[in-house]
């Protein structure tokens, strides 16, 4: 298994069309194809690359409660060996399927909580089951990283957001592959 690159970073915000409208019109991202998520976002893209990911949120994030949600690895590998390592390292995880896009995401929680996504192509011989850790720290971390994000996404039918109703219109993204090996530095 091997980290290839930084895929993309996810903010949680009620303010979801004045978000995407910064993103796109300052920043010069321009809002893309998004999978059929049950609840409002836009995806905001670099060229070809989704690398920022909104999330419409029920209400204001709370103080406390992480806004930027989390950040996006993409890795090469087997995804049970990478699961392997992070029991043996005793580090918690769930797995969450987006097989639209024939992805699967272990969402690994570090040693403050925050959550990492890691993703991979879907294989049929995938481990989905979560691992909460072992020890009563990893136990502590995994429980800390979803009271980080206890404000709930805006449901899609309860969206008021110009940008969530408009989402369909531009699609769905490609279904993701395995990435090719990585060239070693001379």
């Amino acid at each position: 298994m091997a980290m290839y690159w930084l895929d993309h970073v996810n903010i949680r915000t009620s303010r979801l069309d004045e978000m995407s409208a910064f993103y796109e019109d300052v920043l010069g991202l321009k809002r893309g194809r998004r999978p059929a998520f049950q609840f409002g976002g836009a995806w905001h893209y670099c060229g070809t690359q989704a690398i920022v990911h909104l999330v419409e949120s029920a209400k204001s994030i709370k103080t406390g409660e992480a806004q930027v949600e989390h950040f996006a690895l993409r890795a090469g590998g087997s995804m049970r060996s990478f699961q392997r390592k992070l029991r043996e390292h005793d580090a918690p995880y769930e797995v969450i399927d987006l097989l639209d896009i024939n992805m699967r995401q272990v969402n690994v929680f570090d040693p403050d909580g925050n959550k990492i996504e890691v993703q991979f192509a879907a294989s049929d011989n995938d481990d989905r089951e979560p691992f909460p850790g072992k020890s009563a720290g990893a136990k502590r971390r995994f429980r800390k990283g979803a009271d980080l994000n206890t404000t709930p996404p805006m449901t899609l039918k309860n969206s008021k957001a110009k940008v969530s109703k408009t989402n369909r219109k531009l699609g769905t993204p490609k279904p993701i592959t395995a990435p090719k090996r990585r060239a070693r530095n001379a």
